[in-house]
């Protein structure tokens, strides 16, 4: 009897510490606003919806003379689970909110699928701040090339 309590008690103290030192999932409800971008290295018009968006304009997006808005979709994100997105090329953007980091931060994690293929971006890890969007560059598409960005915000 006397071992049954000291394993239950080890237990418990063991549980207790991974509950402790376990990576916190995010609290509360967030969304994904994606931008989706065609841009193309040939002059011409970029977007007005994008003028403002200050890591466009630095390497290596600024190569790109031509950046046409697509869509801007919403994704709902909910804490460990994932979203998925269909992208103009009929691949899968797939999204999962898996933290919300001590200084505010988000971990996210980001992957790219092909149908009935061998994943494109099998998955990127990302710490990124509310608001601030992260991008994902380089599928070929209609003489181009897709710009995803992402920007992760509370939802309201």
């Amino acid at each position: 009897m006397k071992a049954i309590k000291h394993a239950l008690l080890t237990a418990v103290t063991l549980c207790a510490l991974l509950a402790i030192h376990a990576p916190a999932l995010a609290e509360g409800s967030y969304e994904a606003n994606v931008l989706i971008v065609l841009a193309k290295e040939e002059s011409g018009a970029i977007d007005p919806a994008l003028r403002n968006l200050s890591a466009l304009s630095r390497p290596p997006f600024n190569a790109f003379k031509t950046m046409e808005l697509l869509d801007r979709p919403k994704l709902a994100l909910e804490p460990g689970g994932q979203s998925e997105l269909v992208l103009p090329n009929k691949r899968k953007l797939r999204i999962e909110l898996v933290q919300v980091l001590p200084n505010g931060r988000l971990r996210v994690k980001v992957s790219i699928h092909r149908p009935d293929q061998g994943d494109y971006l099998p998955l990127l890890h990302v710490v990124a701040s509310e608001n601030d969007p992260f991008f994902i560059v380089g599928q070929a598409y209609r003489d181009g090339t897709l710009v995803i960005g992402v920007r992760i915000s509370s939802a309201s």
